[in-house]
């Protein structure tokens, strides 16, 4: 096996570099330099375009001859390179029947290795989690913990850590929760919308500052209304006036507020009917109908002129 190993890695190759020259190029490229300058500077013209078609027909024979020669060197040049990778092509096909299969079953063990690895990570994942009360999906697996390299102390230590710092966030999280509830209610503020916003990823430090903009918001909202309350009740006044116990619109004769005094007859009193013409004004007279409704007394108007 050594000797195989040893033919192969200085088997000889016979090379010659080549040297790839042009015979008489200075001859050559004197020639074509005359052929080029014959028609250098040539002005295109409807005189001459006949004479300017031959002349481009005429060059582009000499470039078309010197690029045929240069591929045609260039084919041969490479033939011996295709004939020599061709042949280790051969021989590499040969070592490839055995390396692919040897390569497809390290690749499987090393998969089923690594599957194996990731069972274990995953139980002891499930393991410390069950130990600190929390759900093991919220601890993120780490590529690092699946390598051959790390030591299991290392990995249990990181995932404990992981744990821990899941531990504490929960912790954080309720506390800052009840905080905001607690800020929140205390201030007359419905909480809910407020807790949500710990989940988003806000502090109470945050929240409080906003709690605070939200209720002098509401505060300057509530004296606003307050004072233009006041303004309307003030305005409505200057239009009220008292007649008796009932309090009157002035301006459009609507009583607004009565105190009515209500009379209890006697159970055995009996009912009687009695005709009668008031004069006064319709402030008045309506709130003489308010008297009445309220005593329960039936009456019904009689129109006895414009005012009635």
């Amino acid at each position: 096996m050594a000797n195989q190993v040893s033919l192969v890695d200085n088997f000889e190759v016979n090379f010659e570099p080549s040297t790839i020259t042009i015979d008489n190029y200075d001859r050559l490229k004197q020639a074509v330099t005359q052929q080029a300058e014959k028609f250098k500077g040539l002005i295109v013209t409807e005189d001459t375009l006949q004479s300017a078609k031959s002349a481009r027909a005429e060059l582009n024979r000499f470039n078309k001859a010197i690029d045929d020669r240069r591929k045609e060197i260039k084919r041969e040049y490479n033939q011996p390179l295709k004939d020599f990778e061709k042949d280790v092509k051969t021989l590499t096909d040969l070592v490839s029947v055995s390396i692919d299969p040897i390569d497809a079953g390290i690749k499987d063990l090393e998969q089923r290795q690594q599957a194996e690895r990731e069972k274990a990570v995953l139980a002891e994942i499930a393991e410390i989690a069950e130990n600190r009360g929390i759900d093991p999906a919220l601890i993120e697996m780490k590529s690092s913990w699946l390598t051959k390299s790390i030591s299991g102390i290392q990995r249990t230590r990181e995932i404990g850590d992981a744990a821990d710092y899941i531990v504490k966030e929960q912790d954080r999280v309720a506390n800052e929760k009840e905080a905001v509830k607690a800020y929140a209610e205390a201030n007359g503020i419905e909480a809910a919308g407020w807790v949500d916003q710990i989940d988003q990823g806000a502090s109470f430090v945050e929240l409080r500052i906003k709690i605070d903009d939200a209720l002098m918001a509401r505060k300057r909202a509530e004296e606003k209304a307050r004072k233009q309350k006041e303004a309307e009740d003030a305005i409505a006044k200057m239009y009220q006036e008292k007649f008796g116990n009932s309090v009157v619109d002035t301006n459009t004769g609507e009583i607004l507020q009565t105190e009515q005094q209500t009379l209890t007859p006697a159970d055995d009193e009996p009912m009687v009917t009695r005709a009668m013409k008031v004069t006064t004004t319709k402030t008045k007279m309506w709130a003489l109908a308010e008297f009445m409704k309220a005593n329960e007394i039936v009456f019904e108007s009689i129109q006895l002129n414009e005012e009635g």
